[in-house]
């Protein structure tokens, strides 16, 4: 329990706008209630303290996101460049003349034989990959249906 002079003392301060006194670090001089009186090697944090933490974690935290993401665009913006060349590569394993490119939801459909022999001998579908990118689901259950031999050919006529 503090002692009723100390709490005179800190009430006279909190409240008295015109007594002034000097900084002993910065040698600015402030009204005597703007100034953290405290014991021991750092001040207690008052509210705006608190919020300027925040402030700060928040702006650091924003900077790493946007970093991030900007990383990430660019990855993805690479990783799109380079499934519109991957027919190009020669470990392709399919003649670029005989591939169609599709984007979405797979990047090719490879019709082997079509260019020089105008006659499809393997459907293949392709879709390119870079660093530790995966299937998305949606590339998964197309996989499955390939796998499963639930792949058909329909002709449909439009009247005219």
């Amino acid at each position: 329990m503090p002692n009723p002079a100390t709490k005179l003392l800190a009430d006279f301060i909190k409240t008295e706008r015109n007594t002034y006194a000097q900084c002993p670090d910065c040698q600015a001089i402030h009204r005597l209630n703007e100034f953290k009186i405290f014991n021991g090697k750092k001040p207690p944090q008052d509210l705006l303290d608190q919020l300027r933490q925040a402030e700060e974690e928040f702006e650091a935290k924003k900077k790493k996101i946007i970093a991030e993401s900007i990383e990430k665009s660019k990855q993805v913006y690479i990783g799109k460049t380079l499934e519109h060349l991957a027919p190009t590569v020669t470990n392709f394993g399919h003649q670029p003349r005989d591939c169609r490119f599709l984007a979405e939801p797979i990047d090719f459909i490879a019709f082997d034989g079509l260019f020089n022999e105008n006659k499809v001998d393997k459907i293949t579908f392709i879709d390119a990959k870079t660093g530790e990118a995966d299937l998305t689901p949606r590339q998964k259950s197309i996989r499955k249906a390939v796998d499963n031999g639930k792949v058909y050919f329909e002709e449909f006529r439009l009247k005219t």
